[in-house]
């Protein structure tokens, strides 16, 4: 996971180009955005995070809170404590 991406991803597009192309991955279709990973299961998590992101900033946050809070959402599921 490149948390970049996820960040790059929320910027350029809206909610409902990033829902397209999370369907379009599910469906193994080719998404109509520019997605960077290693593989599809890759992008599929560069777009849902990027969906969390969009969605606070839909709601009036700006992207470097959004972006961190996402980020540390994750931080905390992936952590051992």
């Amino acid at each position: 996971m490149k948390p970049a991406e996820a960040r790059r991803l929320a910027e350029r597009h809206d909610a409902d180009a990033l829902q397209a192309a999370a369907e379009a991955l599910g469906d193994e279709r080719e998404p109509a955005i520019a997605i960077t990973g290693g593989d599809e299961g890759e992008k599929l998590t560069h777009v849902l995070l990027a969906l969390r992101i969009r969605a606070r900033l839909d709601a009036g946050e700006d992207l470097k809170t959004a972006y961190r809070a996402v980020m540390g959402e994750v931080r905390s599921v992936l952590s051992n404590s």
